[in-house]
């Protein structure tokens, strides 16, 4: 199974927004107007935990994609999620949700979906800084009967810099408004962060430093998260590459994983005109 597993990687950029994962950096810059970005491919993940079901194993998310669309020069709307998580279960422990949560090896389902709204605040080309705001809902598509999922809308709002020096440095931070799926009508506030790096190794070419995470109420559904990345960035046109690997570093999740992305910038239509 675990073979399998890596034989069927196809490209993406993780979205990884599911309970178990930090939110990815996101930059401050705005698409230019009229285009659209696709992104695609897959991650793989050994030992990741999911404590509200009990189940840990090694989980392969398969079509992991992001859209996004520039309506003007300071609005961009996005979606993003998974079409299909894959946990091929190597340990079941009792839970909140272990008598509900499926018996199959491996279970599977598909992953909650975001979706965004970007407003640019400051070009860093006219002010010397990027700084946009993004607000997003985080839709239950994923079910708690399959173990992957805990059935809970999340709202999320964050603040977005970025300035190149040397490379691209971009800081994320904010607010998200997760709902607890083991006390009916809670909810908790925590605080989310992001720091990325490019450093550029050739003209189309970047080495890719990040880390993410969040902050604040820790429970059996809401807990803090901490990850970072590392890896490369190759562009070809309008076509980027990248492949990193990644560490969980919270006390709930120290899964290691790597994921392959591809994405595509394309104008669709012309704005104003």
């Amino acid at each position: 199974m675990k073979k399998s597993f890596f034989v069927l990687f196809i490209l993406l950029s993780s979205p990884a927004l599911a309970q178990q994962h930090p939110l990815p950096v996101e930059h401050a810059e705005i698409l230019t107007s009229g285009h659209a970005q696709f992104d695609v491919g897959s991650s793989y993940f050994l030992n990741q935990p999911y404590p509200l079901s009990g189940l840990s194993g090694h989980l392969l998310k398969l079509g992991n994609v992001r859209f996004a669309i520039s309506l003007s020069e300071y609005v961009e709307l996005q979606t993003d999620g998974t079409l299909l998580n894959l946990l091929d279960v190597t340990e079941r422990d009792s839970a909140f949700n272990s008598r509900i949560a499926s018996t199959s090896t491996p279970t599977g389902d598909i992953g909650d979906f975001t979706v965004w709204t970007k407003f640019g605040l400051l070009s860093e080309y006219r002010s010397g800084i990027g700084f946009s705001l993004r607000f997003g809902v985080q839709l239950p598509n994923a079910s708690n009967e399959s173990g992957l999922g805990i059935d809970e809308m999340n709202f999320y709002a964050s603040l977005l810099f970025q300035k190149h020096f040397g490379g691209l440095f971009t800081a994320n931070a904010g607010l998200g408004i997760l709902g607890d799926p083991t006390v009916l009508g809670q909810q908790h506030d925590v605080f989310l962060y992001g720091l990325e790096y490019m450093l550029p190794i050739g003209s189309a070419t970047y080495i890719v430093m990040q880390s993410s995470g969040r902050r604040g109420h820790s429970g059996t559904a809401v807990y803090p998260l901490t990850n970072t990345k590392l890896g490369v960035e190759h562009a070809v046109g309008s076509v980027v590459l990248k492949m990193v690997g990644i560490l969980n570093f919270s006390s709930t999740d120290r899964a290691k994983g790597i994921e392959l992305s591809v994405s595509y910038l394309f104008h669709v239509v012309t704005i104003g005109q």
